[in-house]
């Protein structure tokens, strides 16, 4: 049997001061990369190559760790006009942020300790400055032992007692300052506008960094006194 790929996705604190909604993922339809924000890199020409058939670990940023939230089935990428989406079978919700896996914190706490020494010698001044320096941007798949680390991390915790998230907001540290009440309305509002910049990626002098105009369709999200994880 081929040994699991498994590739870190990094998903970073919602920001507290903006319009941002922070969609994406959409865990509801196993769905990644609608917004474009990953088209430079993990859903790039080379970077979807590595991406085609790998786990993808989504590693969210919170109030003092990083935790893991999701571990995919192995994912397909399908072109849609001018960008690529990671799809996955079952679509099923993320763990909860506040009972997921330790990643990385700055007191040298962590459930994935081979995943956090891959950043031990990266040049920042606190652990989840070199997590997030190190995974970042990266697209390379994991090391066999640390992607199977990751692999029986994830599993037991979903398996023992992690609470499984109601809505996409449970998996973030706290409410992003827009928030979507319709996610199927967004989503298919997303990939139709991709649709619309043609020509698709697959042929020749096809664009990639158009990024699509808002959806207005919000409400504020309680984002004003975000309470901290415990």
């Amino acid at each position: 049997m081929a040994t699991p790929q498994v590739i870190v996705v990094l998903l970073r604190q919602p920001r507290r001061h903006s319009d941002e909604s922070r969609d994406d993922p959409f865990w509801e339809f196993g769905s990644f990369g609608c917004t474009g924000c990953h088209g430079v890199n993990l859903l790039s020409t080379g970077g979807s190559t590595k991406t085609e058939g790998a786990h993808l670990a989504f590693v969210q940023g919170g109030w003092g760790s990083f935790r893991l939230v999701h571990l995919t089935p192995r994912v397909s990428v399908r072109t849609n006009g001018a960008n690529r989406e990671a799809v996955w079978e079952p679509a099923d919700m993320p763990l909860a942020f506040a009972t997921a896996p330790i990643v990385a914190d700055n007191f040298g706490s962590s459930d994935t300790p081979l995943l956090c020494n891959m950043a031990c010698n990266v040049n920042r001044s606190t652990q989840l400055g070199k997590f997030a320096s190190k995974f970042r941007s990266r697209v390379q798949p994991l090391p066999e032992e640390v992607g199977k680390e990751v692999l029986s991390v994830y599993r037991r915790f979903r398996e023992n007692g992690a609470r499984i998230a109601t809505n996409y907001l449970e998996a973030m540290p706290f409410a992003p300052p827009m928030v979507h009440e319709d996610r199927a309305r967004r989503y298919d509002s997303l990939r139709s506008r991709w649709s619309l910049f043609g020509p698709s990626l697959d042929e020749p002098g096809g664009p990639f960094t158009v990024i699509p105009r808002r959806d207005e369709t919000v409400r504020p999200g309680p984002s004003k006194n975000p309470r901290k994880c415990l």
